[in-house]
């Protein structure tokens, strides 16, 4: 098993930004009627997403979340000593975007930045990445992007994502701190055989874009895509996530003797109401523990489990620490689960761009 403690290292504060436009799934004109629409909420839980504008990058939400935290926290962009930008749906293909928000944000030239193109488990890995970087008492204030925007690269005919994705960025603050930090603890996991259960076949160097895969074609009945485009084959993720996730937050519990019933908060990566449930009540956590989101943003991938934090969590972690176990699952697959306290958390309302 791979693991990790991260000691001295705690969330000061965070953000998050999503888009003014909204899609109701009652609504959506890919459906004969609303009956139809109401069998896809009631297995989901997916109620309305936010979608971005044409011309609207992750990046561009990036920025207001960001910018919002450094203000409530009181920092500078100069005061940021490390900057990552987990996110797949990235400006261009070189170079890497958190080069680009450096200038955008104004972070310092000998600031440490790069990007994580990970996917729903990309906040967990994010943290342990940059909690470690920061652990050792150099870097004393970093900023962590979780972000997507998944209505760009999904197909508005394909029943099977159009109603589940939504887009949103949300800014992790942490600071070194040896007084107060309590560890982290992580578990990481991956089982790359499952790559194609999510996945988008041309636009990489092993598929490059052609002709044919810019043609829509429809796969299915009601199914329309691109070569380009995500394809989630349900079935093989829905697999993955009711065994995989709810095993590594068993074997992080074991690995580091955590008792359940101390636990204030467990925060899942948010794709489907039905699948989280099975593993809340796998690991016999209450449902007043188990904060979700997902019914007014949808599934926005790595930015789910911060999003929920920001959304639903505020109060809660404003005050003393609260004791919390995080797992995100999904693209990849890999999944990535994390104990970690969170209190006196300065918490941003959340952005509409």
């Amino acid at each position: 098993m791979s693991q990790l403690t991260i000691d001295k290292v705690r969330i000061a504060g965070m953000s998050a930004c999503v888009p003014a436009t909204v899609e109701d799934n009652r609504t959506l004109p890919i459906y004969k009627d609303e009956n139809e629409a109401l069998k896809v909420i009631a297995s989901t839980g997916i109620k309305r997403h936010h979608k971005v504008d044409a011309g609207v990058t992750a990046s561009d939400l990036t920025v207001n979340a960001v910018e919002s935290i450094l203000h409530d926290l009181g920092w500078e962009p100069q005061d940021v000593d490390c900057f990552a930008y987990v996110c797949t749906s990235r400006d261009y293909i070189a170079p890497q975007t958190a080069c680009v928000l450096q200038d955008r944000l104004k972070l310092r030239s000998d600031c440490c930045v790069f990007d994580l193109p990970f996917g729903c488990s990309g906040w967990v890995y994010g943290m342990s990445i940059v909690g470690s970087m920061m652990s050792h008492g150099t870097l004393k204030r970093g900023i962590l992007v979780a972000a997507e925007t998944n209505t760009q690269n999904r197909n508005p005919r394909d029943t099977t994502v159009r109603p589940l994705f939504g887009d949103a960025a949300t800014a992790t603050a942490l600071v070194f701190d040896s007084e107060n930090a309590r560890p982290m603890n992580f578990m990481y996991g991956v089982d790359g055989s499952g790559f194609d259960a999510v996945w988008a076949p041309y636009g990489g160097m092993r598929n490059p874009v052609t002709a044919e895969a810019l043609e829509e074609k429809e796969v299915s009945p009601g199914v329309y895509r691109r070569g380009i485009d995500m394809i989630v084959n349900g079935m093989d993720v829905f697999g993955f996530a009711i065994k995989q996730p709810p095993r590594s937050i068993k074997e992080l519990i074991e690995t580091f003797s955590i008792d359940v019933e101390t636990v204030d908060l467990l925060l899942l990566h948010q794709a489907n109401k039905f699948i989280d449930e099975k593993i809340r009540k796998s690991i016999k956590v209450p449902a007043e523990k188990t904060p979700y989101c997902l019914e007014e943003y949808g599934n926005v991938t790595s930015a789910s489990i911060p999003l929920t934090m920001v959304s639903r969590c505020r109060e809660q972690l404003a005050g003393e620490p609260k004791h919390c176990i995080a797992c995100g699952f999904g693209v990849g697959l890999a999944w990535a689960s994390m104990e970690f306290y969170a209190g006196d958390v300065i918490i941003s309302d959340v952005i509409i761009y």
